[in-house]
């Protein structure tokens, strides 16, 4: 049988007033077709999952399928191709790499499985289109497709706009079909079929074909299983599998010890009706102490939803290692709706219903905001506890009117939940979690125990000469500004501020810092596990985290890498990796390595530069000081820039000095409290008192 035997529409719509695409379309003439011919716009996971649509018969059948798709190069990936950093097509490969994220639910696993099943079998071949000028940012984004029966039918489909990289299976699909045996079809069929030759055989004057990479490729065959569904999940999956679901219920561990303050924390949480914050610091096992938590309700209730938030898409993979050890299996919500929400929202009603006792959810801030997650999970009311992690983060005024007050359990986890500056929003997200800080368990009970001992050294950076130029002209237009009576008027206030912000940059991007730390590591150029934290600012028109890494790299011939929002969640996980095993002396990072990043190899932090909000200094610490078979001790170096030498400050007239000193007063907190709990606290503390001495702060 052959496509003339099939009943075709013109033009199938997702509004299956047409007929339902899979079923009625792709499964079909698939199962039918020889050669696949498909073009798919973006290279993207979402992509790969429209051109894998009801692919399963191709399979059976010995069909073969061509495809091409075209890198989506961002803004940094063109900057280095432009600038000569890097090759094209080593950037294109990241690119492709990038884009092919890990699949998370049902739907998105078993069409990779049926992509890497045609690799394997040698039924899949992949090219990918770029403009000859790839620095125009163009790009190829056709969406068709050309099928070929065993009697030489032909069928030529394209897609609407609406069929976007984003749509997984879709919001909304449409696409017109076109059959070379019926009138007026014929030319049309020709005509996408002969396009597609001619870029398949590099013969498009705008475009240019390059094969796909071999990394790529082995990357999408690592997803392959030892056998794939016989019909595509987007037609078979509909419901929830009821079964399994009551199978992965909440369990303890075998062989896993809970500490007695672990211990502490839950039974203090339970005292206080499942409500309340958990403030633990960094390294002592939040995590842990709240997923036991949430066993032992369900040991009581047997019945229960777990929902989880956390801010960052890492500390989501994080948890979901932690929650499968506690036998769950939990749904994972981030990035397109369409890769999660049937999941969800299935799971939702079988558990409404009774049909299931148990499922658990984890998602991100920003996801749970959406106003599609809020409709889902509002459908919830009893038995659901939810747990926010790094829960200052939901303290914002916009994130804590989602916050949803039919659930009856909630625990929040933070080292440091009061928001900085907001004392409202600190409030708020403490009342809805029970007005209760329910256990409290600070770096100064976890040193020596459960963290490593650290040794505290505090680096005094001062200005260079052009520097303290640059620094007293801007502070000399801030003394005119600022009101003797404090009040300020708005345009005044504007200005004022943008003079606050570029003094602080000037004193961010000292360049004494890169030659203090030049000094620092000259002599140990051969150590490992450093991590050194950079600003955001510039030195001489390079930014700060360039310039260090130059000057390990390439200066003391250390092997670094950043770790910035540049590097995607595969090369991050590959870094530490890296890291851990001692490939990589050192990671050079901004904010990246603050919440939530486990990094317990590091033995060396050298903190160029630091915002004096103490949630950044206080996480930080804790992530350094995590426990390691490799470290007996941590050591901390700051850097603590002063805008002139000591023995200059007794010179200048009162009005700046007062300026100054509020400047190292705040540096000065985190100084004194890193101090405080060092091995070398009494060595520490004198260095530190030659600035409160110099600035009249003996008493702060």
């Amino acid at each position: 049988m052959g496509f003339k035997n099939l009943n075709i529409s013109y033009q199938y719509r997702s509004d299956q007033e047409s007929g339902n695409i899979i079923k009625d379309f792709y499964i079909p003439v698939l199962s039918q077709t020889k050669i696949y011919k498909r073009a798919v716009g973006y290279f993207s996971s979402g992509s790969l999952m429209l051109a894998a649509k009801g692919i399963s018969e191709l399979i059976d059948k010995g069909g073969k399928m061509q495809l091409i798709a075209s890198p989506r190069l961002n803004e940094k990936d063109i900057e280095a191709i432009e600038l000569g950093y890097r090759l094209r097509e080593d950037v294109i490969e990241d690119s492709i790499i990038r884009s092919i994220t890990k699949p998370t639910t049902l739907l998105m696993k078993e069409r990779f499985n049926y992509l890497a099943w045609l690799i394997a079998n040698e039924q899949l071949d992949i090219k990918i289109a770029m403009t000859r000028n790839v620095l125009s940012y163009g790009l190829y984004h056709e969406k068709i497709g050309i099928m070929e029966d065993w009697e030489n039918n032909k069928i030529a489909f394209s897609g609407s706009s609406n069929e976007t990289e984003g749509g997984l299976y879709n919001n909304f699909e449409s696409i017109d079909v076109f059959c070379n045996w019926q009138d007026g079809d014929d030319i049309r069929v020709q005509r996408k079929e002969l396009d597609f030759e001619k870029l398949w055989g590099n013969s498009t004057s705008q475009l240019e074909i390059i094969e796909f990479p071999q990394v790529a490729k082995e990357r999408l065959l690592s997803y392959r299983t030892s056998q794939y569904a016989e019909r595509d999940p987007e037609i078979e999956v509909t419901h929830v599998d009821i079964n399994k679901s009551n199978l992965n219920t909440p369990r303890m561990p075998e062989n896993l010890e809970i500490r007695d303050y672990q211990k502490e924390a839950i039974k203090s949480w339970f005292r206080n009706e499942c409500k309340g914050l958990l403030e633990m610091a960094t390294g002592t096992g939040k995590t842990i102490t709240a997923i036991t938590a949430v066993t032992k309700l369900w040991e009581v209730t047997q019945r229960l939803a777990v929902i989880v938030v956390c801010p960052y898409t890492h500390l989501v993979d994080q948890w979901v290692k932690d929650l499968k050890k506690y036998n769950m299996s939990p749904l994972i919500a981030y990035n397109s709706r369409n890769l999660w929400e049937e999941d969800v929202n299935n799971h939702i009603t079988a558990f409404q219903s009774g049909a299931i006792n148990h499922f658990c959810l984890i998602t991100t801030n920003a996801t749970f905001s959406l106003p599609h997650m809020q409709v889902i999970l509002r459908k919830l009311n009893k038995n659901v506890v939810f747990i926010a992690d790094e829960a200052h983060h939901l303290g914002a005024e916009s994130s804590r009117k989602l916050l949803i007050e039919e659930f009856p359990y909630r625990l929040a986890l933070s080292a440091t939940p009061n928001r900085w500056y907001d004392e409202d929003g600190t409030d708020s997200l403490l009342s809805y979690f029970g007005n209760q800080v329910v256990f409290q368990f600070g770096l100064e009970k976890a040193i020596g125990k459960y963290l490593t001992e650290y040794y505290y050294h505090p680096h005094i950076i001062y200005l260079d000469e052009d520097e303290s130029e640059k620094y007293y002209e801007v502070t000399r237009k801030i003394v005119k500004l600022f009101p003797k009576d404090g009040n300020f008027k708005n345009d005044d206030s504007k200005g004022l501020t943008s003079l606050l912000i570029e003094r602080a940059r000037i004193l961010s991007r000292a360049r004494n810092k890169l030659i203090k730390l030049k000094e620092l590591l000259s002599n140990r150029k051969d150590s490992l596990y450093n991590i050194v934290y950079c600003g955001d600012s510039s030195v001489d028109g390079e930014r700060q985290i360039d310039a260090v890494s130059k000057l390990l790299g390439n200066d003391l011939d250390m092997k670094i890498h950043s770790f910035t929002s540049r590097e995607d969640a595969i090369q991050r996980k590959e870094l530490l990796e890296r890291f851990e095993t001692g490939d990589l002396q050192a990671l050079i990072a901004i904010k990246c390595l603050d919440e939530g990043v486990d990094v317990p190899a590091t033995q060396n932090a050298y903190i160029l530069a630091s915002s004096t909000n103490p949630r950044e200094f206080i996480q930080r610490r804790g992530r350094v000081l995590r426990k390691h078979p490799q470290k007996k001790y941590s050591y901390i170096h700051d850097f603590i820039v002063l805008p002139r030498e000591l023995d200059q400050i007794e010179l200048i007239e009162p009005t700046l000095f007062n300026m100054e000193r509020n400047i190292v007063k705040r540096e000065l907190t985190r100084l004194s409290e890193f101090a405080d709990l060092a091995r070398n606290g009494p060595l520490a503390h004198e260095e530190i008192a030659k600035v409160k001495h110099a600035y009249n702060l003996l008493n702060f």
